[in-house]
């Protein structure tokens, strides 16, 4: 006798299954069909969720900048602090650590080759960023955590401005 090819089970388990299930093997497949579609939508809809969250992070910092700029700053263009600015930085102790590593800050910026005020501004945060684990910038921190509003990346914030422009007199000095 010989043995059955696979095309011929293949045909023989269709009938049986039509024969046992009859409408319900449809429905399975149809539900399998808009299953598959319906993955694909969320595909979709994911891709879509995570580019609406970037969108609103970056207008989420856009306003935080926006704020910062409009209470702690003037638009003198480039940007100085404003009566609160100053005092924002007077009383977290910036004034009187900044001479303490101003030379650490401006050797940074130095090693960044930067060109620009823009660069310098940015250079400043960085690098004020980068000092932050330096006990020299414990009262800065301390004044951060005891007066929530008053973060310390907004004083680094404030800070850059003040540090940007010695930072242009140290330049045109060398």
């Amino acid at each position: 006798m010989e043995k059955p090819s696979l095309g011929t089970i293949k045909k023989i388990g269709n009938v049986v299954s039509n024969l046992l299930l009859g409408e319900t093997k449809e429905m399975i497949i149809r539900t399998d069909e808009s299953v598959r579609h319906i993955e694909t939508d969320i595909d979709e809809i994911k891709n879509d969720c995570k580019m609406i969250w970037s969108n609103l992070t970056d207008c989420g910092l856009d306003i935080q900048g926006l704020k910062v700029h409009t209470q702690y700053g003037h638009s003198n263009s480039p940007t100085v602090p404003s009566e609160k600015g100053k005092k924002l930085l007077q009383d977290s102790k910036f004034d009187e650590v900044y001479p303490k590593f101003k030379k650490e800050i401006f050797d940074l910026m130095d090693s960044w080759k930067l060109r620009t005020l823009y660069d310098f501004e940015i250079g400043a945060e960085k690098a004020l960023n980068n000092l932050k684990d330096n006990p020299v910038m414990d009262p800065l921190k301390n004044h951060s955590v005891n007066n929530p509003k008053e973060s310390l990346e907004l004083i680094f914030k404030v800070a850059s401005w003040i540090i940007r422009d010695d930072y242009v007199k140290y330049r045109e000095g060398k």
